[in-house]
């Protein structure tokens, strides 16, 4: 018995056709997709004024150490360090890497929060036909500090990448990072 409904399974490709396209044209449509992307994530900006200084595609596995370094002590802040590092280290560095993680917390929280957002505009459209979900739907984006966002950064669609150009982009990572040996 199948019960009231009915599945049916559909073979839709929606993905383009990428094999008909020559390396240029693939290209460029890997790029337009890559800044529609960025757009959405509202890092465009940040992506635009490195472009020109990449000479290869930005990928967080191909960063050399000095890189993933300084990436993962802005994200982890002390605890990528080991115990007794931590007690031989001079109490004002302490303070120097604590305080950069926290804005780092605190850059990566106001993402989150403003991308939650933005997913969550398509659902109240629905509702933006009476007086009062039109309000909801008006209502602009507002960060709240004191809210934690508890999504990942997977389940939002962030990447390390992403995440480097927008640490780039509020500058706590510097302008040549991609250059840094």
């Amino acid at each position: 018995m199948m019960g009231p409904f009915l599945t049916l399974k559909l073979n839709i490709n929606l993905k383009p056709d990428l094999t008909m396209l020559s390396n240029e044209q693939y290209n460029q449509f890997i790029e337009k997709r890559q800044e529609a992307r960025y757009l959405y994530l509202g890092i465009l900006s940040e992506y635009q004024s490195i472009k020109q200084d990449l000479k290869q595609p930005i990928v967080y596995t191909k960063l050399n150490p000095h890189q993933h370094f300084l990436f993962k002590r802005i994200l982890h802040g002390l605890k990528m360090y080991k115990q007794d590092e931590i007690e031989k280290m001079h109490w004002d560095k302490k303070r120097r890497i604590t305080k950069v993680w926290k804005r780092g917390q605190n850059v990566i929280n106001e993402w989150k929060q403003l991308i939650s957002y933005k997913q969550m505009q398509p659902i109240f459209s629905i509702f933006a036909k009476s007086e009062l979900g039109r309000e909801i739907y008006e209502m602009p984006f507002e960060y709240l500090p004191d809210y934690k966002n508890k999504m990942t950064l997977k389940e939002l669609g962030i990447t390390y990448e992403d995440l480097i150009l927008k640490f780039i982009g509020v500058k706590l990572l510097p302008k040549n990072y991609f250059s840094l040996k």
